[in-house]
């Protein structure tokens, strides 16, 4: 049975670890950024009209990362594994995870 994993960690180095060992076990699947409701409100959307180097440091790393991986039910081990050593059971990187069956499931990944 395929299971869809939905990951969302912040964008730090543990998360990069995470996808960088998660490619090299052969998993495949979409990432996309994200922003938590809280950050999605306190900025309102709004770009400075003056940035410098803190201001990009403080942009690449305040987002999420949301990753979507369709895994076969013995993966769901590695896949919980993986993420979890790559964030120190979430303690390095804010972030969660869940793994729910598909009930009906067609592609290639």
């Amino acid at each position: 049975m395929k299971h869809l994993a939905f990951i969302i960690l912040e964008n730090s180095r543990p998360a990069e670890e995470a996808l960088f060992n998660l490619s090299k076990q052969g998993f495949n699947g979409t990432v996309l950024p994200s922003s938590s409701l809280k950050h999605a409100l306190d900025n309102d959307g709004e770009i400075p009209m003056f940035i410098n180097l803190s201001h990009l440091e403080h942009i690449k790393y305040e987002s999420n990362l949301t990753i979507y991986i369709v895994i076969n039910e013995e993966d769901i081990p590695v896949v919980k594994e993986i993420i979890s050593k790559a964030t120190n059971h979430f303690k390095n990187c804010h972030g969660g995870m869940f793994i729910v069956p598909l009930e009906s499931y067609e592609g290639s990944f």
